[in-house]
């Protein structure tokens, strides 16, 4: 009975001592994505699919790691970055050869939009990656530009704009390049550049021209980025195991209070 006591008396001098050292799990991270369909020169055509996401694989929080209110870049911002082939539904009212999407489509967009408000894709051509393509992540960049040369031959002529770039890392080539004339659409300029939750709700990208580039000079091009989807999931965090020096700390503990009680 005494030795019940005296280790009960232990464990009621060494728990909280232990617990002391143990830091409390943090809580879950929410990650958000925008999934976006690229389309090509037709408007029809998608070329690719991404996620615009606020979380990094880790579950750590993308924060802009650039120093400049013209500059913003979200390493790993882009998941799940796949070429491949398909389609999207074009509003009946363009004539297009698609026996398959809705034909009594009642909207004025160009494209066929489901409930949600999202593009559906023509069910004959489902986007499809290519073949042995592998998906990989990359970043994104946003700069402001002043003065925007690209918007010359626009309607309202030269004006400031966002360049958006998607960039793998180790590459300095773009996969595609994008302008934003911010203004014409109300967008904040430096929430549009420096804050990815900013760009992330407002559906930046979706307003954005893609940029082209062809032998002799560079122009803005109609293909869309669209909006696929919307979604969001719980990323939980690690808990952290308990170290050996822990053990050790409950050892040594348990160690001297015997040695104290038996004297």
């Amino acid at each position: 009975m005494a030795i019940i006591k005296l280790m009960f008396a232990i464990s009621l001098t060494v728990v909280p001592v232990i617990l002391s050292f143990v830091e409390p799990a943090a809580a879950q991270r929410r990650l958000r994505a925008n999934t976006y369909s690229q389309t090509g020169e037709n408007e029809q055509g998608v070329d690719a699919q991404f996620n615009l996401v606020d979380t990094a694989r880790d579950g750590s929080a993308i924060t802009d790691s650039a120093s400049s209110s013209r500059l913003g870049l979200f390493q790993g911002a882009i998941q799940d970055y796949v070429e491949g082939v398909g389609e999207v539904c074009l509003n009946p009212d363009r004539e297009a050869n698609q026996p398959n999407c809705p034909s009594d489509y009642s909207g004025t967009g160009r494209y066929v939009l489901d409930a949600s408000g999202f593009p559906i894709l023509n069910p004959d051509y489902p986007f499809i990656p290519d073949a042995g393509f592998i998906p990989f992540d990359a970043d994104l960049r946003a700069e402001f530009i002043e003065q925007d040369q690209l918007f010359e031959s626009q309607f309202g002529g030269i004006r400031d704009s966002i360049a958006y770039s998607i960039i793998r890392p180790g590459q300095t080539e773009p996969l595609y390049s994008y302008r934003l004339d911010f203004a014409s659409f109300g967008f904040d300029q430096n929430q549009a550049i420096n804050n990815l939750s900013y760009i992330l709700e407002q559906n930046v990208l979706g307003r954005a021209r893609p940029v082209i580039v062809f032998d002799d000079f560079t122009d803005l091009g109609i293909g869309d980025a669209l909006i696929q989807n919307r979604f969001e999931r719980n990323i939980p965090d690690a808990v952290p195991e308990p170290s050996a020096t822990l053990g050790a700390l409950a050892a040594v503990s348990i160690g001297l209070l015997l040695k104290r009680k038996t004297k």
